[in-house]
């Protein structure tokens, strides 16, 4: 039986979930931000999911809910 192939919906699921968790802590009372640093090759492939625009963007905030997600490139 063939695998089916992972989505970036998928992963976006996964971060929905993530907010959840931290809706119901006391965190849910600050501001949360979460960086995510990736290498290279793995940061040019979220690159290539948000489209050219974004292809000179030092960073990409996505925003679920208030909870921000903002990939970087490792230095």
């Amino acid at each position: 039986m063939a695998k089916d192939k992972k989505s970036f919906r998928d992963d976006l699921e996964k971060l929905a979930e993530i907010t959840d968790i931290i809706d119901n802590t006391i965190l849910s009372n600050g501001d949360i931000n979460i960086i995510v640093e990736l290498e290279s090759e793995e940061y040019k492939k979220v690159l290539s999911i948000f489209g050219d625009v974004y292809r000179t963007m030092k960073e990409i905030v996505v925003d679920i809910s208030g909870t921000k997600f903002t990939f970087v490139l490792k230095k």
